[in-house]
């Protein structure tokens, strides 16, 4: 199974061209001018805008460089439910797939949710140090001509202009990064500890409504499904209860 691909926002929304996967089973890859080929993504960035609601939503993730098109339904169930209790601006991880609609100066590339989760600065920074680097390797090739960047250069008559001007998009990317970034700042989720100390200052005397609860438990980075799954574990542990139909509690 392939890694999903880490791109930026522009080098992705400027995609034109898919390449057939030739194995007859995973569709095509979305090709990027700067030679990203894409099937799978994972993408970090603010979500600045949502809108739909029920099966069909789509929203728009900023990055330091532009922002993505993304779109999940009915057939991700859990990610559109998250989504649904996230409320911009908030930085955001998704999982997906890449699609491109229409050819040419047309082509719309989108990605199609799969996961959305709420993450934090230093999540949105890593990854910005981690998509640079993946970057900068791809421009390297399209200069050295291994075969997919020979293709990708071929399909948009990339020039060595063009690949200056890729990596002055990194540059830009790279100084929104802050320069006291550490990866030790990020640590496993824990669904069940995570949705306890999201609920220590929710609720009042009544306690607090279930849904209140799992939009606490998304807030603090879990899916909807992890939130609903860490609610079932603390009330069997005896760590909150219900009581009345609804409503959760701390004890």
């Amino acid at each position: 199974m392939e890694p999903a691909e880490r791109v930026f926002a522009q080098d992705f929304s400027a995609a034109q061209h898919t390449v057939d996967s030739g194995d007859g089973r995973n569709g095509s890859y979305v090709v990027t001018p700067g030679a990203a080929w894409c099937r799978g993504l994972f993408i970090v960035g603010a979500l600045t805008e949502k809108r739909g609601s029920g099966d069909v939503m789509q929203a728009r993730i900023a990055d330091p460089t532009g922002a993505f098109l993304v779109s999940v339904d009915w057939q991700s169930p859990d990610a559109v439910e998250t989504l649904g209790y996230i409320e911009p601006p908030a930085f955001v991880a998704v999982t997906g797939r890449a699609a491109l609609t229409g050819t040419g100066m047309r082509a719309c590339a989108t990605v199609e949710a799969e996961a959305v989760n709420v993450v934090n600065r230093t999540a949105r920074d890593l990854w910005v140090l981690s998509t640079a680097g993946a970057t900068l390797d791809r421009l390297e090739a399209l200069r050295d001509g291994s075969e997919r960047a020979a293709a990708s250069r071929r399909l948009y008559g990339t020039t060595d202009e063009d690949i200056r001007g890729m990596a002055e998009m990194v540059r830009t990317a790279l100084a929104t990064v802050r320069t006291d970034i550490a990866v030790g700042e990020i640590g496993p989720v824990v669904g069940r500890a995570l949705l306890l100390d999201a609920l220590e200052g929710e609720g009042g005397a009544r306690g607090t409504g279930v849904e209140d609860a799992v939009a606490a438990g998304v807030r603090s980075g879990l899916s909807a499904r992890e939130a609903r799954a860490a609610l079932e574990e603390l009330l069997a542990a005896g760590e909150c209860y219900q009581p009345a139909s609804g409503m959760i509690k701390l004890l």
